[in-house]
């Protein structure tokens, strides 16, 4: 999903697209959660010279908000994209298990299908190319992965409180037309961040780095070349 942002951005900086784990040739996720993910990229970064900036799209957005908490030295910058900083209410809790039984009786098919129309702007669903696109990706994911995000998600903890305390460059990206994460959430966030800019990409919805990613890639281009100069990304 990063691949249209990450090819111009690698024109800048060096640009490392992990694949969690489940994903790509990352053996399955263990039972770590939120801190589990934040887990795996923490050992990422301990390997790269500094300074390092962090960019965390949706899901990615909690795992960064979780490294943020532990304040790693490497980190110099940071993009939450299309995501937020509060937890599941029970209501959002019941839709998660609600969707790791649909997975488990019916397969991830079931889930995606009922999902591309609330990832996508308008506009995007019209785009036949990026609808199929997205849909090979999620049709790619196991169930036991699909499984394990939708927990991870349903017990991650609340980041409000810790917003305040990022004293790193800040970038909150959001489409205007995100229904999952609305811009409503973004504005909260970037309020909430000292000094955090709030950039929203219109006509996009949740996936604005498959939406508009010339448009994402020149928010983050900003916010990396101040705070970092040559470096990774």
């Amino acid at each position: 999903m990063w691949s249209g942002v990450a090819r111009i951005l690698a024109t800048q900086f060096r640009v490392l697209k992990p694949d969690l784990p489940g994903r790509g040739n990352t053996p399955a996720p263990a039972a770590g959660g939120m801190e589990g993910y934040a887990d795996f990229v923490e050992a990422i970064l301990a390997q790269l010279p500094a300074p390092v900036g962090l960019a965390g799209f949706s899901m990615g957005g909690y795992v960064a908000l979780a490294l943020m908490k532990r304040q790693p030295e490497k980190l110099a910058a940071l993009a939450l994209v299309d995501t937020r900083a509060f937890a599941d209410d029970e209501a959002g809790k019941a839709k998660r298990d609600e969707a790791i039984a649909k997975v488990r009786s019916e397969g991830v098919a079931s889930v995606a299908d009922a999902m591309v129309e609330k990832l996508l702007a308008a506009e995007s669903l019209r785009r036949r190319d990026l609808v199929e696109r997205l849909r090979r990706i999620m049709l790619r994911q196991t169930p036991e992965t699909v499984e394990a995000d939708l927990t991870a998600m349903k017990e991650r903890p609340d980041s409000t409180a810790s917003l305040g305390g990022i004293s790193i460059p800040t970038l909150v990206v959001v489409g205007e037309q995100d229904a999952l994460t609305p811009p409503r959430d973004s504005e909260a966030m970037a309020s909430a961040i000292p000094g955090a800019r709030l950039v929203s990409i219109p006509q996009a919805g949740h996936l604005t780095p498959m939406e508009r990613p010339k448009a994402v890639a020149e928010a983050l281009s900003d916010l990396f070349a101040a705070s970092l100069g040559a470096a990774h990304v």
